[in-house]
């Protein structure tokens, strides 16, 4: 039986990186969507999007070389499949500004973020368009959440699976 303080010990690495993957991205989208629309446009648009790549990159490096034990996996994925990576591409579009500049429709931070879920998740309603730039990002955003998906799933069918072989 693992003892308290190396179960804490354990865990302490994976609980800073999902502190961080949540400040970050909290953090991009409050600073992203509050910029004037006289700063917001194509340059900001282009260096956040190359940011969020390589954040992105980052990620799942970290999830399939770093990462070894598949219960941290999942911890982490799940983290960033709920609020992470969807926070981050709706800075991504707040970065392009408003004014149907990038998300025809949407008018304020909450809309930028409903369109990131819905477009992350594949649900797909249409009541929010993309454009210019912002169509790739979509579609990357999509790709985004079925890999993530996949890893998430396969890390979650590993821990069950070693569990239950854990208990013969």
């Amino acid at each position: 039986m693992t003892k308290p303080h190396s179960l804490t010990r354990e865990w302490r690495g994976t609980m800073i990186a999902a502190a961080g993957m949540i400040i970050v991205s909290s953090l991009a989208f409050r600073i992203l969507s509050q910029v004037d629309e006289g700063v917001a446009g194509g340059t900001l648009g282009t260096i956040s999007t190359i940011v969020l790549a390589a954040w992105l990159l980052m990620q799942l490096w970290t999830y399939v070389v770093r990462i070894g034990q598949p219960k941290h996996q999942v911890v982490l994925m799940g983290i960033s499949f709920i609020q992470s990576v969807p926070f981050l591409y709706a800075a991504v579009y707040a970065s392009f500004g408003y004014s149907d500049n990038c998300i025809i429709g949407a008018q304020r931070p909450s809309e930028l973020l409903y369109f990131s879920y819905v477009t992350f998740t594949t649900v797909g309603y249409g009541d929010l368009q993309p454009v210019g730039m912002c169509r790739g990002l979509a579609v990357a955003e999509a790709v985004t959440g079925y890999i993530l998906l996949g890893l998430f799933v396969s890390a979650a069918v590993a821990v069950a699976s070693h569990q239950r072989h854990s208990k013969e």
